[in-house]
């Protein structure tokens, strides 16, 4: 059972990873639901520090002797234990890929090329919704350790210079170059569509990591913002807008619930007593129990942004514009199917739905166009199978998606590391919550790198792309350097 105490403290995630960070903390993770609209992970965010654990698992829990048969159940069963990140390059270390590297991968290495998860056994917990700061844990003393250090320091007094620098890493023709080939490999029909990346050079000029996330957040607020300090060099800053992965188990309360008749097919079996894993008396049931199986499955891909408008007219006008423009139709409707096709991997027969959309969807500062799917896991299904299907996601490589991944591979001139892998955390349930590597900057000390990329099809316009590439940059360069006002 995990131990809890509110702490009175105000319910700002960025302050508290500041007073832990000002106390010395180790390996400082935060996990900031930064996206105040109302929405299943916008009620809470999520600091820890100094991990006794660390795993390069795909399922961390595969590492974690102590974790109890069945998961944690009670109040805070949903609190992180791991937290951490899938690169996507990851599974060509742990198991044969169901894509080809390109031959003799020469292509320079990326900072985070393995799963790297960190194993916390207190966490601070910040629940927006009521407006409660809470010290969770495996026992008393861990929590009242973490309870100590952060009433015990004060809030770091005023903020210190800072400035960050972006740069190309190669020549922009050359990515232009890459959207000339993937439109001729598109229109001989070897696949339908494919996510580019380009890769930019981040210099840390002054500042920290959690400064650079402190502006980030603001600029852009996401619901999977997070600053991760993997180790003294090595620290993740992202605004993903995107869930890729909400794996719920039997006990998990989760982000998001199925509509009562989304799944009636399916529940009326489960009704009768199929596909119950949990029914039968059969003793492997106790190791199928311990993973994911009967759980509920949750993918949300995202094609198609527009920014806010100056007043509710300009608003109207671009979710109009974003709903109606034919390519973002176009790839959303091929990269849903490429996402039914991986949760079919492991859903149950019949339990896959897309249960939203797609359409759009406004937030804060911007409007997506997005599509929920939901499945329930297969019985015998474990959490390693569940990754294993679900990173990298569709969403960002393309469709077919092993053919996406060659292409990939082949034209791009870096690996793309954690870019478009996940990062997010492993609970006491043994649920999992990630979020899509995007808009995220990974640093090795004070030089990192960052991605922008974009979906190609039949009909983009390489210059388009070329451009909404820059713009991307730029935003990120912006969004770092304008003068920072607490919101």
């Amino acid at each position: 059972m995990l131990v809890g105490r509110q702490l009175p403290l105000a319910p700002d995630p960025i302050a508290l990873a500041d007073r832990l960070r000002a106390a010395g903390a180790d390996r400082l993770a935060l996990l900031h639901a930064a996206d105040r609209t109302p929405g299943p992970y916008a009620r809470f965010s999520y600091i820890a520090c100094d991990p006794d654990r660390q795993s390069s698992a795909l399922d961390p829990l595969a590492d974690d002797s102590d974790f109890p048969l069945g998961g944690a159940t009670g109040t805070f069963r949903s609190v992180p234990r791991w937290i951490g990140v899938l690169p996507y390059e990851g599974h060509r270390h742990l198991e044969r890929p169901r894509w080809t590297p390109r031959e003799g991968d020469r292509r320079p290495r990326a900072m985070l090329e393995r799963p790297l998860w960190l194993r916390y056994p207190a966490v601070v917990v910040v629940d927006h919704a009521e407006g409660r700061v809470f010290a969770v844990g495996v026992t008393h003393d861990h929590v009242e350790a973490l309870a100590r250090r952060l009433l015990s320091t004060p809030a770091p007094a005023g903020r210190g210079p800072f400035a960050v620098e972006v740069a190309d890493a190669e020549p922009t023709r050359l990515h232009l170059e890459r959207i000339l080939a993937a439109k001729e490999l598109i229109a001989r029909g070897e696949l339908y569509q494919v996510n580019l990346a380009r890769r930019l050079l981040v210099s840390l000029v002054r500042g920290e990591p959690l400064d650079l996330h402190r502006r980030l957040s603001a600029a852009a607020p996401s619901p999977f913002a997070a600053c991760l300090h993997l180790d003294r060099e090595l620290a993740v800053v992202s605004t993903s807008p995107e869930l890729l992965l909400d794996a719920q188990t039997r006990h998990s309360p989760g982000g998001m619930e199925f509509p009562a008749d989304g799944m009636q097919p399916f529940m009326s079996n489960l009704r009768k007593g199929r596909n119950r894993p949990d029914r039968g008396g059969d003793p492997r049931q106790r190791a199928i129990l311990n993973s994911v199986s009967f759980g509920r499955l949750f993918t949300c891909p995202i094609k198609g942004t527009r920014p806010r408008g100056k007043d509710a007219r300009e608003d109207a006008a671009l979710v109009q514009e974003l709903d109606q423009d034919p390519k973002e139709n176009a790839e959303l409707t091929m990269i849903v199917d490429v996402e039914r096709n991986d949760l079919g991997r492991i859903a149950a027969v019949g339990s896959v739905q897309v249960l939203h959309g797609p359409g759009v969807v406004t937030h804060r500062t911007i409007h997506h166009r997005e599509a929920l799917l939901g499945a329930w896991t297969r019985p015998g299904a474990t959490r390693h199978d569940v990754l294993s299907a679900m990173v990298p996601s569709g969403s960002v490589t393309g469709a077919p998606k092993v053919r996406a991944m060659e292409v990939i591979a082949r034209l791009e001139s870096a690996r793309r590391g954690l870019y478009t892998g996940g990062f997010g955390h492993v609970a006491h349930d043994g649920s999992v919550i990630l979020a899509m590597a995007i808009r995220t900057v990974v640093l090795q000390g004070r030089e990192g790198e960052y991605f922008t990329g974009g979906g190609i099809v039949a009909d983009s316009d390489p210059v388009r792309e070329l451009e909404e590439t820059r713009w991307k940059a730029l935003q990120l360069e912006k969004a770092a350097n304008r003068a920072f006002v607490a919101s």
